[in-house]
């Protein structure tokens, strides 16, 4: 082997382990930027709990009992608000502290700057004191206005009957009062005439 050809040979050999270890760094780096991007800093709550119960109080009574599996709190520019990702279970109550109202979801954000609560995914409402229940899968209830209302379809079982709302419903945050949007349902009609028989 000639002294030019050895050369040629140590050249293009140490080139290609050049262009690998070139490779092999550009990947990692790529690989880094990536995991970078997918556990950045921003996409973390700045809060995380565990099997939490909040308690908001008002003249120094239990107005409203939250426990939750998990909770996360964000506080970024982009994002402001309380997270349930395993969903809540929330208690309204009155002034001599009986519970009238509970809702469930699998599912809810809480908007602390505007009072809004954003349930979802198997949403569950009980007026206690009117054996009222309420389904649907998505609720929003604004404390400032005292009303909750979805723009899905809802269900609502009462001793009366079964009653639909196509286009969902709107009602007070007790849920003492209600309306359907696109109503339609089975009434139960009551006989006083007990001694009323059918042929």
């Amino acid at each position: 082997m000639t002294i030019l050809a050895k050369y040629n040979f140590r050249f293009c050999l140490k080139l290609l382990l050049f262009l690998l270890v070139f490779f092999f760094i550009e990947s990692c780096e790529n690989n880094i930027e990536v995991i970078k991007n997918l556990t950045s800093v921003k996409d973390l709550p700045s809060v995380s709990a565990q099997e939490i119960e909040i308690l908001y109080s008002d003249s120094a009574k239990i107005r409203i009992k939250v426990d939750a599996k998990v909770l996360n709190k964000y506080n970024t520019p982009e994002k402001q608000y309380f997270e349930f990702p395993q969903g809540i279970t929330l208690y309204k109550y009155d002034s001599s502290l009986q519970v009238v109202a509970i809702i469930k979801a699998n599912y809810a954000l809480y908007r602390e700057n505007v009072k809004l609560w954003e349930a979802r995914d198997d949403v569950v409402a009980k007026n206690l004191e009117k054996n009222e229940q309420l389904y649907t899968e998505e609720l929003f209830w604004d404390q400032n206005k005292g009303i909750i209302y979805s723009n899905k379809f809802t269900k609502i079982i009462n001793p009366d009957g079964v009653f639909y709302g196509d286009g969902g419903f709107t009602s007070k945050e007790d849920l003492s009062y209600w309306k359907l949007i696109g109503i339609k349902g089975k009434v139960n009609i009551k006989d006083n005439d007990s001694t009323q028989t059918n042929p």
